[in-house]
């Protein structure tokens, strides 16, 4: 196939994922490509309850997207994982982070250090593990820049 012959890509269908994939295609193709996002004005936000989930920060970076403007011009949050209350049981819940569940230890994921301690009765709920399950039950989350933290981890930094 000749390629020389190409010239533009269209995405047709705007939302979350059409205006990645239009991003992404015109940040990583070659530059003689024209990526043209088409949607249509007759179609409102749906609403479905899409969130910012915490892996955009790394996506928004390959694309050189400043991360402070990004949430000040979206009005966007992070969503750390969605909970399920009644799982198992009325009485029980679980948290399905987006994000590590504990970490390797060695070459053996965490889940498998996890279930062994299961069946020896030693291991805590999976949600004792999971920082993103924590921070949500403590409503504590921020974004710290690397200078914010280089700051705290400094001699003498607050």
């Amino acid at each position: 196939m000749d390629h020389g012959s190409l010239r533009r890509i269209v995405i047709v269908g705007g939302g979350t994922a059409g205006w990645m994939t239009a991003a992404a295609m015109a940040r990583f193709c070659i530059p003689r490509f024209e990526v043209t996002l088409v949607e249509s004005d007759e179609i409102g936000t749906i609403g479905v309850g899409e969130a910012t989930i915490p892996s955009i920060m790394q996506f928004n970076d390959a694309l050189g997207i400043d991360e402070s403007e990004f949430l000040s011009a979206t009005g966007a949050t992070y969503k750390l994982g969605i909970a399920f209350e009644g799982w198992g049981r009325p009485d029980q819940g679980y948290v399905h982070a987006f994000g590590l569940v504990g970490a390797a230890l060695g070459v053996v994921p965490f889940h498998h250090y996890w279930l062994r301690g299961l069946k020896l009765g030693i291991s805590k709920q999976l949600g004792h593990y999971v920082l993103h399950t924590l921070a949500i039950a403590g409503n504590r989350f921020a974004l710290h820049t690397l200078t914010d933290l280089e700051q705290k981890l400094s001699p003498g930094g607050s």
